[in-house]
């Protein structure tokens, strides 16, 4: 007998008409999504997103009325057992960061590839830190400075969950650094768990930043 898969519910505040089509149109039952209701605004949004308890809320950066991280700000106390990711066109590292330090466990373009889109749904909804290449690198270059020189290993991570940080960092997705490992899947992901229990951390973002902190020194904040 076939066993089907739970469906990811999904809730989005959206306030572009075409990408909220677009949102409709990938988030459907047959790819294993339960999408909840797209919204326009924060001030619709809030109150029906705390009754339903998504898996995920995708969230527009600029929503008219309260914007996208007031809106995190809003549900993200009341409700750490769901997942956070914004959506934008604003690639920033301004924006970026305001995003990932207001909770956000990922952040994703808007321009992003549609089965990208799909697959940081995906991963946010198990425990995942979704990012598009874009915005990995983004991130990491602000962090850059030049002449820093690099620790070999955070402490307390293996050589191999050090390299697939740092495959990470170089804005490849799970299944990506799976492949230039030589690994499967389900290993990155056992690699991911254990990551995540040795940093004290919930996402893939954490993760990251922590390990690009630690390769640039202590002083590096945001």
């Amino acid at each position: 007998m076939n066993i089907s898969r739970p469906f990811i519910r999904v809730a989005c505040v959206e306030d572009d008409p075409q990408f909220q089509a677009l949102l409709k149109k990938l988030l459907v039952a047959e790819r294993g999504f339960d999408l909840l209701n797209v919204f326009n605004n924060t001030e619709q949004a809030v109150a029906s997103i705390l009754d339903s308890r998504p898996d995920v809320v995708l969230l527009d950066m600029k929503l008219p009325g309260r914007t996208g991280i007031e809106c995190l700000g809003i549900l993200e106390s009341h409700m750490p057992a769901t997942a956070f990711v914004m959506l934008t066109g604003d690639d920033t590292p301004q924006q970026v960061f305001a995003a990932l330090k207001a909770g956000a466990c990922g952040y994703v373009l808007k321009n992003a590839p549609p089965e990208q889109l799909l697959e940081a749904v995906r991963a946010a909804a198990i425990g995942g830190g979704p990012m598009s290449p874009a915005i990995s690198r983004v991130v990491i270059s602000a962090f850059q400075t030049k002449g820093a020189a690099a620790k070999p290993r955070m402490p307390g991570i293996t050589h191999r969950e050090n390299e697939l940080l740092g495959l990470f960092v170089k804005g490849m997705s799970a299944k990506e650094a799976a492949f230039e490992m030589g690994i499967s899947y389900e290993t990155v992901r056992d690699y991911l768990k254990t990551i995540y229990q040795k940093l004290k951390v919930r996402s893939r973002t954490e993760a990251v930043l922590k390990y690009v902190r630690n390769q640039q020194g202590p002083a590096l904040a945001f």
